[in-house]
Formats: structure tokens, C-alpha cells, sequence
């Protein structure tokens, strides 16, 4: 089987969307993930929230355009935290880098940190 790179094709094809979309998809995946773990079912994650069924039905089908209350009212309801993560652009091209640029990766997260275990990482920007 032939390995084939969609990087650079992804990258030319990103939106707003369809990074949204992927954002959201993410959250989905973190909630059902926890969910499970917890034993939760819809209704009781949905009264946790404070939320009617239908609406927690809406937002878990990939809603794109979940706001940060929300996925606050998600992280206190399931006793996580999200944690977001940066990643250097995949793209070949980085016109907003200089071209020595290296990336240190003393926080390697995996998107999501039980509340109790939670800590500050810090991780100096290039010019500190």
C-alpha cells in the first residue's frame, strides 16, 4: 500500500468551517469519551448541566459554534477540564515563523485533564 501526504491539501483546503467543525467534533468525542467513563447517560449529563435533553442532543451533534459556556457547563457537569492545544501549523509554508523556529514540547496534554489533576505548564514564548 502507497503512503500518500494530504497535508499540504488539507492545509489549502481549510476553512473557519471546517476548523470549526473539527473543534466541535473534538468536544463530541471528549464528552462521549467521559460519558462512558462516568457511566452518564444523556438525560443525567443533560441535568448536570442544567440543560434539556434536546438541547444537549444539539450541541453533541457537532455543533461548530458551541460557545465557551458551554463547553465550561460540559467541563463542571463531568469534572474535567479541556484543555486547549497548540500545535505548529502543519503546512510547509510558515510565513509567520522564522525559519529556525522549534517548537518545545514540554506540554504534550491529551486534550483533557481530570479537574483534581489539573496544573499550570508553562511554556516561555520565543522572545521571554
Amino acid at each position: 500500500m502507497i503512503k500518500v501526504d494530504l497535508s499540504d491539501f488539507y492545509a489549502e483546503t481549510e476553512s473557519i468551517e471546517t476548523r470549526a467543525y473539527e473543534h466541535a467534533l473534538d468536544i463530541e468525542f471528549i464528552v462521549h469519551r467521559e460519558m462512558k467513563r462516568l457511566g452518564l447517560s444523556k438525560s443525567e449529563l443533560a441535568n448536570r448541566m442544567g440543560i434539556s435533553l434536546q438541547s444537549l442532543s444539539k450541541l453533541l451533534n457537532s455543533q461548530p459554534n458551541m460557545t465557551l459556556k458551554t463547553i465550561a457547563k460540559f467541563e463542571l457537569a463531568l469534572g474535567i477540564k479541556i484543555v486547549p492545544q497548540v500545535i505548529v501549523s502543519y503546512s510547509k509554508e510558515l510565513p509567520f515563523l522564522p525559519s529556525n523556529y522549534s517548537v518545545r514540547e514540554q506540554c504534550t496534554s491529551p486534550g483533557i485533564i481530570p479537574t483534581e489533576l489539573s496544573a499550570d505548564c508553562d511554556v516561555p514564548f520565543q522572545g521571554e
